[in-house]
């Protein structure tokens, strides 16, 4: 993508904390009378913080989006999925430690047909995920309306934006009535 129209990355303040709290640990690992393990932990701690905090500085932006496509930035570069192979956006929320966490999950799929799930949290992309869905979203029906122009179907424009926004709002379960995880088999 060569000019995003928006980009979610993590805080560069967050990633700031991070490098200072590695070089800190990683201090204490040979100023503390720490006996040995405790010093290992320390030293794997800082390690730790600071590979975080090396990733969140490689990966920025770690989410960028136009209305052609989506990309996702790693370590080793980024991916860019257009919106025909992105299936779907939606927002996961779970309890972790107590606390209620809200995900973003992306569906998209390869040039190969292989499939990828994504799966980005609020201090990666440095926004409340649902906000980030929302956007997404429009900008998948945006496509999916572009597309339909083209093949000459303009007047489905509404209904092919309200089948992107229920797509996305519905669960895809097995459809196996057991609930069991299983591949499907079918030939």
């Amino acid at each position: 993508m060569d000019n995003p129209e928006v980009e979610w990355a993590a805080p560069r303040g967050a990633v700031a904390l991070g490098l200072i709290g590695a070089v800190g640990l990683l201090a204490a690992v040979f100023l503390s009378t720490l006996d040995g393990p405790g010093r290992l932990l320390l030293g794997v701690a800082g390690v730790a913080v600071g590979a975080a905090a090396v990733f969140g500085l490689r990966a920025r932006p770690r989410l960028a989006a136009s209305d052609d496509a989506l990309a996702v930035r790693g370590l080793l570069g980024t991916r860019v999925w257009p919106w025909p192979r992105v299936d779907a956006v939606r927002v996961v929320r779970l309890r972790r430690l107590g606390l209620p966490a809200a995900y973003l999950e992306i569906d998209a799929r390869d040039d190969d047909g292989t499939e990828r799930l994504l799966v980005l949290g609020r201090l990666e992309l440095g926004a409340d995920p649902v906000d980030v869905a929302t956007d997404l979203q429009a900008r998948r029906a945006r496509a999916g309306r572009s597309a339909a122009d083209v093949a000459g179907g303009g007047g489905a424009d509404d209904a092919a934006e309200g089948e992107v926004a229920q797509y996305d709002g519905e669960d895809e379960g097995d459809d196996d009535p057991r609930g069991d995880p299983q591949s499907d088999d079918r030939a």
